[in-house]
């Protein structure tokens, strides 16, 4: 009996040393993560925040970088003509991100070379533009996009989101967070860590997010890409049926 209860003490003293061990290699070997890793979008579906932590060296920056897959654009533009306004003419704008978030540590300027490296004239460099671009140029029209993009909940820079928490074993805790909104169409996102140490970029870590459609929207971009004259037939008969009813409802109305 006392041989047994020395080899439970004696495995639970080891158990815990590894599982102590296991904390601290978590610890050591963070990166970055996201909290949830994922992201349903589901009939109620309305955005959903996210936040992102990562271990980084003591006396050192960061900077989290969140990218959609590049599409081209398609953008009427609007111009006076005779006095009215009205559309003028149709941008094409390729290799624009869905999606872009960017949060720091530390505001950019502090490092000038480090602030070439990110943000959104990383993003103008890498677009072209095609089409009725005005005559002041493409970088009015890009701050238009941002505008746009930044209405719509899909592009943000946020300095000093970042949060330095807790330190240990050399390594600082830093913690953000951001909200995918509602609009945010399924697919793979692109998060990545830039960790900076006296203005330069010495380390790089990339983790994926996947935003994946779930029940009806899963079920209705199926019958869309797969079976389109399907779908094009059941939004007509829920076009006429809507139709009835709500005619039948204000004719009830009208009748009081």
């Amino acid at each position: 009996m006392k041989r047994a209860v020395f080899t439970v003490a004696i495995l639970g003293l080891c158990l815990a040393a590894g599982f102590s061990g296991a904390i601290m290699d978590a610890w050591a070997d963070a990166h970055l993560r996201i909290d949830p890793p994922y992201v349903h979008i589901r009939e109620s579906f309305q955005g959903q925040p996210l936040t992102l932590s990562a271990a980084i060296p003591d006396g050192a920056s960061a900077v989290v970088e969140l990218r959609g897959q590049a599409k081209e654009l398609v953008l009427l533009r609007q111009g006076r003509r005779g006095g009215l306004w009205m559309s003028v003419g149709e941008v094409k704008i390729a290799n624009c991100p869905s999606l872009y978030f960017l949060l720091t540590t530390e505001d950019l300027k502090l490092h000038a070379d480090i602030e070439k490296q990110f943000g959104y004239d990383v993003i103008k460099n890498g677009l072209t533009f095609q089409g009725a671009i005005p005559q002041n140029g493409a970088a009015s029209l890009f701050s238009e996009l941002v505008k746009l993009k930044e209405h719509e909940g899909l592009f943000g820079v946020f300095p000093g989101a970042l949060k330095k928490t807790e330190s240990k074993n050399g390594q600082t805790w830093v913690r953000g967070q951001i909200f995918m909104p509602g609009n945010v169409s399924a697919g793979v996102y692109k998060a990545s860590l830039f960790i900076l140490n006296s203005g330069h970029v010495t380390e790089q870590r990339r983790v994926d997010l996947s935003v994946e459609m779930k029940g009806m929207p899963a079920i209705l971009a199926t019958l869309a890409h797969e079976h389109a004259i399907l779908y094009g037939v059941l939004a007509v008969v829920i076009a006429v049926v809507t139709g009835f009813v709500m005619g039948f409802i204000f004719k009830g109305r009208g009748a009081h």
